[in-house]
């Protein structure tokens, strides 16, 4: 390769047992990788050569404009840095391969080494690299809390600042995942490939891109399976209801979740069947069905535990505080002045945590409530500070339920405020 005429870039091996240089090496930071070769003397034009990727893309990935998912790739700059084989399984990649048989017995001094073995033509053709990726738990773990650090993001900012991170992120335990060894490890990596394509497919819909949403509800629920757990599985098709809500297959998103609850629901732990039945509580009164929306709901709080903080369910973000927000929202979605109460109260303690897709979503349900009421001015209110929060998350989901609520302009400049019928 043309890119290569300067030779790999010498690190010191100092340098990469530096726990420093450990982390990039976990976290997969190729940006901080190359800003290492750049302070042992490399230019730009330099890690170009080495790698044989273009000087524009490297300028790309160290300014973090451009992400490294590719396995191939990383395998490149594995080899441009001369990356020593312990630094090359905290990436994420196979050992070097072992010396050819010529070049072992020149370094132990044999002057007349064995001739390798002849090849057809046939066995050239379909010769093969088998490539199996160097995983322990250590690792999946680390990939579970670059999940989490991810959800915590999302919840705070949203989708808009952090959908391509999280798809390359699912890309590469996609690869991973491909590349691994049946057994223990690889379920746990199954699992953690679950959790993270649906963190992905919920940005996707808060972005607007319900194909794209879809198709990572398919891999979350593919990776699931596969990792034997029912409880993520459950949460996966669980969750993928809401593509089909916005998607305006409301009968559909019902029977998905009543086949959850007929399958593996009994079993599943208290906090998410807490969830599936507000889930189902939304659905229902999507459907206008309001005795069976209610029942759902009360089912929903009779399940949530005392403590509802659990460890091994990091996807779950549910307490009496969400719960009143999501039965708040049912009830404005079915026309209920009532739903103030409840979203008010959870509006006092959601607004102070700086969660604004929640607040965003809160304030929407009670722009709907009041205008139920008859209160304009409040509905007024709430719609446009729940516009000013969506902007700012870029929220392309929540936007669009605005733009179903806000009328055109009236007379005195304000905002006429419409009963709407999206999800929350």
């Amino acid at each position: 390769m043309p890119g290569h005429s300067w030779g790999r870039i010498e690190i010191p091996v100092r340098v990469w047992e530096r726990q420093d240089t450990q982390r990039l090496l976990r976290e997969r930071d190729i940006a901080g990788l190359f800003r290492l070769a750049q302070a042992h003397g490399a230019s730009q034009t330099r890690i170009a050569s080495a790698t044989g990727i273009a000087q524009g893309r490297v300028s790309e990935i160290l300014s973090r404009r451009r992400m490294v998912s590719s396995l191939e790739l990383m395998e490149r700059i594995a080899d441009g840095l001369a990356m020593p084989d312990p630094s090359r399984a905290l990436l994420g990649l196979a050992p070097r391969q072992a010396p050819l048989a010529t070049e072992r017995s020149a370094v132990a001094g044999d002057t007349n080494p064995a001739p390798c073995p002849k090849t057809s033509g046939v066995d050239e053709q379909v010769r093969e690299r088998l490539e199996i990726a160097s995983i322990d738990s250590a690792l999946v773990r680390l990939l579970e809390e670059q999940t989490q650090n991810l959800r915590l993001i999302d919840r705070k900012l949203g989708a808009h600042y952090l959908l391509a991170q999280s798809q390359a992120h699912v890309q590469q335990m996609h690869e991973l995942l491909r590349q691994s060894i049946p057994g223990t490890v690889r379920r746990g990596l199954a699992r953690a490939l679950a959790e993270a394509a649906s963190l992905t497919g919920w940005q996707a819909l808060d972005a607007g891109r319900l194909a794209t949403s879809w198709g990572y509800y398919e891999i979350a629920k593919s990776a699931a399976q596969e990792s034997g757990g029912s409880t993520v599985l459950a949460h996966v098709s669980a969750e993928q209801v809401y593509v089909l809500l916005d998607s305006g297959r409301n009968g559909e998103a019902l029977a998905v979740l009543r086949a959850t609850h007929d399958g593996e629901g009994k079993s599943l732990p208290a906090l998410l069947r807490s969830w599936l039945w507000a889930a189902e509580g939304e659905v229902r009164a999507s459907l206008g069905q309001e005795p069976e929306c209610r029942k759902a709901l009360d089912h929903a709080f009779s399940l949530l535990p005392q403590q509802p903080d659990d460890p091994s369910l990091p996807f779950l973000m549910l307490d009496d505080t969400h719960l009143m927000r999501w039965r708040g929202h049912c009830l404005a979605r079915l026309g209920h002045s009532e739903a103030i109460e409840d979203l008010t109260r959870a509006l006092d303690d959601i607004a102070p945590l700086g969660l604004g897709r929640a607040e965003a979503g809160l304030r929407t349900d009670l722009a709907v409530a009041y205008s139920a009421s008859g209160d304009v001015t409040q509905a007024q209110r709430q719609a446009r500070r729940a516009t000013e929060l969506s902007e700012r998350s870029g929220s392309v989901r929540q936007r669009a339920r605005l733009t179903r609520l806000l009328g055109p302009p009236s007379p005195s400049g304000g905002q006429e405020v419409e009963q709407g019928d999206e999800g929350s």
